[in-house]
């Protein structure tokens, strides 16, 4: 689409890996954009960008590529307007993740899906961390001058600069290999050299949030637990905790059984977070680490589940493949058998439904550095994809993606021990989830 007339030039980083490619980036305010021109003849003319946005509120964009009249070069334009944002002052910091992009943004750009599910990712590695930015790391802001409300699950929350705290760019937070000992299962380096800690040990938390990470430093918080959640919703989020809880407690209705099925990511939220939330016994953990559909429908029969949600996106891209992640076809024909053998079991029941989340994204740990592990958004967003495919092929009510990425994305990188989403974050999306199973959502989203 042709360029806005109120276009502004941003920056370059000039140590980025990619700097040779780059042609320029604007902001398109009228747009609600920022676009990236790459140079005809570019290393990368597809990468995989992730950018963010931090000011009053946190958003992630979403990247579309184009070819344009006026430019030779790929240009890609990363959305802000179906955020819910306020008008304000945000940095702006975008990184490559790859030097092509062979995830979602594949997908849409070949339009073969047969010809993207097969395509293997076992020999891409991730660019180099140290030097992934391409926005310049002073200077990248931009004005929003009129706030959006947001669109689809994004209406319904968002991440808010908390009250008195100084405006000031998160940038991402990483964890280089050097800072890890590389034998031992790339555990952080005790101690950890001085030059670790500013992109490792970013997040430091303030009085009153909920994080798992201990540090030493002061009460300030800074990095992610500077933004707080904020739901859009005609009561508090008290008022639907509450609301959950006397739907559990109340004796007079029968409560379905709601299965989380997964590792460590349904187990935290069945082990951490709802008794926090004083709403224990909600979830039934049923532990399965891969995608084996004909043992996981035996375990959901035996615990007689009624509402099953299914978080099964993180085994398969790691290290424990031993450096041959599941590939976007395998995910996909072992999914849809999963869900399929699942409804088998649940078909006698006639309310049974099956819940397929957003995979929690990952950051760019030691592992993913030394590229023998895929779970960050490049792969784990697919996998997301793949569950939305399954969803339309089945075609049926009793199948339901759930989007979480309103609370999720904008803290890919903030997972405190690199694999697990800070409980702050988990917290929120236990609360959504539990929420949406139940049809507790009235008031949600202004409606």
């Amino acid at each position: 689409s042709p360029l806005s007339q109120t276009t502004l030039e941003m920056p370059i980083d000039a140590n980025s890996t990619i700097v040779a490619d780059l042609s320029k980036i604007w902001h398109d305010p009228e747009k609600g954009s920022i676009c990236v021109q790459l140079k005809q003849n570019a290393r990368c003319p597809h990468p995989a960008l992730l950018g963010r946005l931090s000011g009053p509120a946190l958003a992630i964009l979403d990247w579309n590529e184009q070819k344009t009249e006026e430019h030779t070069g790929n240009v890609l334009c990363g959305v802000y307007n179906n955020k819910w944002l306020d008008a304000g002052e945000y940095f702006v910091e975008i990184i490559v993740l790859f030097c092509e992009d062979f995830g979602v943004g594949a997908m849409e750009r070949i339009n073969n899906e047969t010809a993207w599910l097969e395509a293997g990712f076992s020999t891409r590695c991730v660019e180099d961390a140290m030097y992934n930015r391409i926005t310049a790391k002073e200077g990248s802001k931009i004005s929003i001058t009129s706030s959006t409300e947001g669109q689809g699950s994004y209406r319904l929350g968002r991440w808010v600069r908390r009250p008195g705290i100084p405006l000031r760019p998160l940038f991402t937070r990483y964890q280089p290999v050097n800072c890890c000992v590389q034998s031992g299962g790339y555990r952080p380096l005790n101690p950890l050299p001085e030059w670790c800690e500013p992109m490792t040990r970013r997040d430091k938390p303030g009085n009153g949030t909920k994080v798992l990470w201990k540090f030493k430093t002061g009460t300030e918080a800074v990095g992610l637990p500077e933004y707080q959640f904020q739901w859009r919703m005609n009561n508090s989020e008290k008022d639907l905790i509450e609301r959950l809880r006397k739907r559990l407690h109340d004796k007079s209705k029968s409560f379905p059984k709601i299965c989380a099925v997964g590792d460590s990511h349904s187990r935290l939220m069945e082990e951490r977070s709802l008794p926090q939330l004083n709403l224990t016994g909600m979830f039934e953990f049923v532990q399965h680490y891969w995608i084996a559909p004909n043992k996981i429908a035996p375990k959901i029969f035996n615990r007689k589940c009624d509402r099953v949600f299914i978080q099964i996106g993180q085994w398969p891209p790691s290290w424990y493949t031993k450096g041959n992640p599941t590939s976007f076809a395998k995910y996909h024909s072992k999914m849809k058998e999963h869900v399929q053998n699942t409804l088998k079991v649940l078909e006698s029941k006639p309310d049974a439904k099956i819940y397929l989340p957003t995979i929690d994204q990952g950051p760019l740990m030691g592992r993913v550095n030394a590229c023998n592990d895929w779970r960050i958004p490049t792969v784990l967003d697919a996998y997301t994809f793949v569950n939305q495919m399954i969803k339309r092929e089945l075609n049926t009510s009793k199948v339901e993606y759930i989007d979480t990425n309103f609370i999720i994305y904008t803290h890919w990188d903030g997972h405190p021990d690199w694999a697990h989403l800070l409980e702050d974050v988990r917290y929120r999306k236990t609360i959504y989830i539990a929420a949406l199973i139940l049809g507790e959502l009235e008031g949600l989203g202004g409606s």
